[in-house]
Order: structure tokens, then C-alpha cells, then sequence
């Protein structure tokens, strides 16, 4: 789920499958294997031509991972965060 909202949100839908082939074998990734992947897979697709990072992408990607670790940080509609 996580991987497939990240490509959703920088517009690339062939990561998870990517990601499925790539760990087909392994019954459990370990996290660095799995950061490893995103890098090359997804993050190294972020840049443009000119190695500079399309900041719009990220916001994207600031979302995702909000959105999953919200629930940590926030009771109801205060945050927790200061």
C-alpha cells in the first residue's frame, strides 16, 4: 500500500510491480532492502534531467507519509506536534 501511494502520488504506476518481482522469493524484506528499492525505483526518478529535485513530486510524498503517520501525532483534530 505504502509503495503504491508513493508512485501514485509522483505519478509512476509500475513500482509495486516492480517491487513484487524484484522480492518474489523472499518471504520478508528487511527495511534497508526495502529503502534500497524505493531509492532506485522511485525517489532516483525524481530528478530531472539536470539532477535537480521536481520539488512539486515531493509535497506528494510529504502527503503519503503523513497520511500514515498522522494517526500517531494527532488526537482528534488537535496535534500533538509543536
Amino acid at each position: 500500500m505504502l509503495t503504491q501511494n508513493l508512485a501514485t502520488r509522483v505519478g509512476l504506476t509500475d513500482v509495486e510491480n516492480q517491487l513484487n518481482e524484484q522480492f518474489e522469493s523472499v518471504d520478508n524484506i528487511e527495511f534497508d532492502d526495502y529503502a534500497g528499492f524505493l531509492a532506485g525505483a522511485l525517489f532516483d526518478r525524481l530528478t530531472g534531467n539536470g539532477g535537480s529535485v521536481q520539488w512539486d513530486t515531493l509535497d506528494g510524498v510529504d502527503e503519503v507519509c503523513w497520511f500514515i503517520c498522522a494517526r500517531m501525532h494527532c488526537v482528534g483534530q488537535q496535534r500533538l506536534l509543536k
